[in-house]
């Protein structure tokens, strides 16, 4: 609920992991300059029967010209789905994301350079598994932050990679994709949405760190909201610190960890929701949470 000077208002924010990419560059493009791509007619019509005002869209590849972006507002929100209502979202925002983007490297440990394991974020080119935040209001795109190269190194008491070497830890980014702070303007309030996707806490061997990666990019927003915490951060501008007092904010993302399950550093979600800052007084659930967590068991019980 957004309150105003003259009146409140609720708005609906959501993330969703569509896995609209691909395994060539350009090749979401061509898929969405169709009507009838199947994979996108379903992503579009979940996002028609739930209806957001505030959406980011977590593996969708990036294209500086935000082709793709534009493309499935075109041939699929705003088509209705299934007899649907089309939506439609007059706000797009995207930005680089350090997949795919060569580090220069052996950073995987597989005696070659240039694979997806030694771009900064693992992608087989640039901008593969992206992101992008699509918006029913005003995004205030004078205020956007991103972090795509703030250097893991540079967070106080950084799990870093032990096996990496000095040279390796100097240019490592922290960000599997990117950290973006979008400023939102909702009823005359800015309402930060904080949104990014860390990396799945699932290496071995010689990629055994992204557990502490996985932990340090949740904390990046831990951090990010903390006033007494966020001076060292600093933005893609070369920007100081994080939000102030009193902001107006809402995380969200596919963090790649769960409070008890999953194969994330322990504590790791916990970052968020017991951060005292955060307000997790409401859980999401859904028919299909509950389902999964039946099948599978295990911690879920």
């Amino acid at each position: 609920i957004i309150e105003s000077e003259n009146h409140s208002r609720a708005v609906r924010f959501a993330t969703f992991n569509t896995s609209l990419f691909r395994k060539e560059a350009g090749q979401l493009i061509e898929d969405l300059s169709t009507v009838d791509d199947s994979q996108a007619q379903t992503v579009a019509e979940i996002i028609q029967r739930l209806r957001p005002d505030v959406l980011l869209v977590n593996e969708f590849d990036y294209d500086e010209a935000e082709q793709a972006a534009e493309s499935f507002q075109d041939n699929y929100l705003s088509v209705g789905q299934n007899g649907l209502e089309p939506i439609h979202y007059p706000y797009l925002f995207c930005a680089p994301s350090n997949t795919g983007i060569d580090s220069g490297f052996d950073l995987d440990r597989d005696g070659e350079l240039g694979g997806p394991g030694d771009a900064y974020g693992y992608g087989l080119f640039p901008g593969q598994y992206g992101m992008a935040v699509l918006s029913k209001y005003p995004i205030e795109r004078n205020g956007i932050r991103t972090f795509q190269h703030f250097l893991w190194r540079d967070m106080p008491g950084a799990l870093l990679p032990s096996r990496c070497t000095a040279e390796e830890i100097n240019i490592l980014r922290l960000s599997s994709k990117s950290h973006w702070d979008v400023p939102i303007d909702i009823s005359e309030q800015t309402v930060h949405f904080l949104v990014s996707h860390p990396t799945p806490p699932i290496g071995s061997g010689s990629q055994n760190e992204l557990r502490e990666r996985n932990f340090d990019e949740i904390r990046f927003w831990a951090d990010y909201i903390d006033p007494v915490r966020n001076d060292y951060l600093y933005d893609d501008k070369g920007q100081q610190g994080g939000l102030h007092a009193g902001a107006y904010f809402v995380i969200a993302g596919d963090q790649n960890a769960d409070p008890l399950d999953g194969s994330s550093l322990p504590g790791a979600a916990q970052q968020l929701t017991k951060h005292p800052l955060i307000n997790n007084s409401v859980i999401p659930s859904s028919p299909g949470g509950a389902e999964q967590a039946a099948l599978q068991g295990l911690a879920n019980t």
